[in-house]
């Protein structure tokens, strides 16, 4: 593999890089002291990236609505979970009109005028203290009915709230000009609900239309003024009742044909609204969808309108800071993220202080809320904490990651991250320029590759082949590996360089496992899909090799060199005479105590004078059927004394457990006169 021009950093300036991170390491403590000393520039800076974060969080809902929507929901969701239930509003009740009502009805809409007085009668007999009517009497319907309602609610012995509107284009002009009618000598209020714009969730009570010269008020204050309580001189937020319960609304109520055969003591002295409760019509979406969901999240209009009048009777306000302090809140915040970048530590303990920071203020927000009811922004504030500690640390270490990109350049293609991030950190681990050190080598083949290629649609080869490598290099990274080369199907990779590893034979021999693992796995997908692929063959050895930089001007590669390296391709390319897929070297296999291994043989490799005595690690349940490793050792035992018994038991075996292929592969040799455990193949 090609390492483009990373050869023009030459060795020398890399010895130069490491003695100064070396230095660096000794003098851990001095960075901080010379950041001090050099006060003016570094706290410009300072003061820069706080003043930048700052001010970007606080104008960011204003310029990002999803920013503004998150932060709505969190509110929500905080509200609906966390605030202190309060008892069901008892000065409030519903009169709902839902289906069960107008199946009573002769029609559905209009709703019965008739029925309406009915209504009104029995609230009036009952000494209601006032009552708000959610409903837009914009048509006539029988004209007996319609004087007869509008006389009830003129002769009311309480304050009367009719609804109407406002907004332009609701209407037309004849029934705007029917409600105006209706409307005289009654008491209106406009039933428009504010909506958030972000999300269409109502946030605001409607205290008066504006630009309204008959300066018409919203339904909740019209009642409020009714009964003579002062109301607020522009609209506020919606600071909604929370339930008793999650399943008990925040106020009684009764479907309103039920309501003239209860007790008239249930509604004495009570404001009545009466409205609809229907599934599809005047329901809006509220704040408690964010915890309870859309459906029931969503309430009918007139639900909203208690919950408005309830807070006007209190005279509450939603809770929340007002401007300044919020913009004070979120300076302090950035103020403390920048102070934990600048704390003379650790990466790793500002790292562990930064979540510590944010799981603190989140901690504080909701405390403050419950406790509180105050409403503190979750997202602002989060988002100054973290900009200002980054940008500190981005500050702080710019001349340390120019000093380390050699290593970032060079390795990032074939070591994983973690190593990589390892060596960054401590450049001392690496020793570049040519060395002797032991190695465990790991090589890979996907068989019949290459009649694959000539049959399938390239499109499709390339997507697969991607796929596959990029699962197999995953996994290498995965043990700590660095991967040698990708030659077409095949990954060579190995373990031990660059940063020492004392248990490299047990991490190349876990990750040809898994390896082996996501190889038929993938291949089982293949075939489902209708594109066979063959099986990955897997060799693994230890050894001694010679590892390092090697190439020249134009060509840079991280690589070994040595005998072991090939004995370990040739382990790989031996899986096929066997019947395996993982051949591992007996002396790779001697240090993984903890995992089991059947003896091959003696390999005599070509060019070989001695065997290398070989295993196949044993994997539970593989291909379907347990593979009885005291008859094999038997077997084997016996084939090793060249006892005659030896084809017997290997025939046993096999017709016991016909997807044994190492069995298979020694009774064949058997019976073609081969006798003993060494096995002359004369692979390459």
């Amino acid at each position: 593999m090609g390492r483009g021009n990373d050869s023009a950093f030459g060795h020398a300036d890399y010895r130069m890089t490491q003695e100064h991170a070396e230095q660096k390491a000794k003098n851990g403590s001095r960075r901080w002291v010379e950041f001090r000393q050099v006060s003016t520039r570094n706290l410009i800076a300072v003061v820069l990236i706080i003043t930048v974060t700052t001010l970007v969080a606080g104008v960011l809902p204003r310029v990002i609505p999803g920013v503004q929507m998150l932060e709505n929901w969190l509110s929500d969701f905080r509200f609906t979970v966390l605030s202190k239930p309060q008892p069901i509003d008892p000065r409030i009740v519903i009169a709902a009109i839902n289906e069960e009502t107008l199946a009573t009805m002769a029609y559905r809409s209009p709703v019965d005028r008739g029925f309406l007085k009915k209504l009104l009668e029995h609230l009036a007999l009952s000494k209601v203290r006032a009552v708000g009517i959610d409903i837009l009497f914009d048509q006539p319907t029988e004209s007996a009915k319609d004087e007869a309602l509008r006389k009830t609610i003129t002769d009311f012995p309480a304050p009367v709230i009719i609804a109407s509107t406002g907004t332009k284009g609701i209407l037309t002009a004849a029934q705007q000009a029917f409600l105006t009618k209706f409307s005289q000598g009654v008491l209106t209020g406009d039933v428009n609900l504010i909506k958030d714009s972000a999300d269409g969730t109502v946030r605001g009570i409607f205290v008066q239309r504006p630009g309204s010269k008959q300066r018409q008020p919203g339904f909740a204050t019209a009642l409020v003024a009714a009964l003579g309580q002062p109301v607020p001189k522009s609209s506020l937020g919606l600071a909604y009742r929370p339930p008793p319960n999650s399943t008990t609304p925040s106020f009684k109520v009764f479907p309103a044909h039920v309501i003239p055969l209860l007790p008239k003591k249930w509604f004495a002295g009570k404001i009545v609204l009466i409205g609809a409760d229907l599934p599809l019509i005047d329901r809006h979406r509220t704040v408690f969808s964010a915890a309870r969901g859309i459906k029931e999240g969503n309430m009918p209009g007139v639900l909203i309108h208690a919950h408005a009048l309830s807070q006007l009777l209190d005279d509450r306000q939603l809770p929340g800071l007002n401007p300044q302090l919020a913009w004070a809140f979120i300076l302090s915040l950035a103020m403390l993220g920048m102070l934990v970048a600048l704390l003379d530590t650790s990466i790793f303990a500002k790292g562990i202080l930064f979540v510590g920071g944010i799981v603190f203020l989140w901690s504080l927000i909701l405390l403050v809320f419950r406790y509180n009811q105050l409403v503190l922004p979750f997202l602002t504030p989060s988002f100054a904490f973290t900009a200002s500690f980054v940008g500190g640390i981005a500050y702080l270490g710019h001349h340390d990651r120019v000093q380390k990109k050699f290593i970032q350049r060079t390795f990032s293609r074939y070591l994983s991250p973690a190593i990589v991030e390892l060596l960054i950190a401590r450049p001392s681990e690496l020793k570049v320029g040519g060395e002797r050190r032991e190695l465990t080598y790991l090589f890979t083949d996907l068989t019949d590759f290459t009649s694959l290629t000539e049959k399938s649609n390239p499109e499709v080869l390339v997507e697969l082949l991607n796929k596959y490598i990029d699962g197999m290099c995953s996994i290498v990274f995965k043990h700590d590996g660095t991967v040698d080369k990708i030659i077409g199907d095949a990954v060579c990779a190995f373990f031990g360089a660059p940063v020492d590893q004392l248990d490299h034979c047990q991490r190349a021999v876990a990750c040809a496992l898994e390896l082996d693992r996501f190889a038929q796995e993938f291949a089982a997908r293949q075939a489902g899909l209708g594109m066979p692929i063959g099986v990955t063959r897997i060799g693994v050895h230890s050894g001694i090799a010679t590892i390092g930089n090697f190439g020249g001007n134009s060509f840079f590669d991280y690589t070994a060199f040595g005998d072991m390296v090939n004995t370990a391709a040739r382990l790989e390319s031996i899986n096929k005479h066997l019947g395996t897929r993982i051949c591992i070297s007996e002396i790779t296999a001697a240090k993984c105590a903890e995992l089991k291994f059947r003896p091959v043989g003696n390999l005599m490799l070509k060019g070989k004078s001695q065997g290398l005595a070989a295993v196949e690690p044993v994997i539970e349940n593989d291909g379907g059927s347990m593979i009885d490793i005291s008859a094999y050792m038997a077997a084997f035992e016996a084939m090793k004394r060249g006892e005659t018994g030896a084809i017997e038991a290997f025939e046993r075996i096999v017709a016991d457990y016909p997807g044994d292929r190492l069995a298979a592969f020694h009774l064949q040799r058997l019976k073609s006169g081969d006798t003993g455990i060494t096995i002359d193949l004369g692979v390459k």
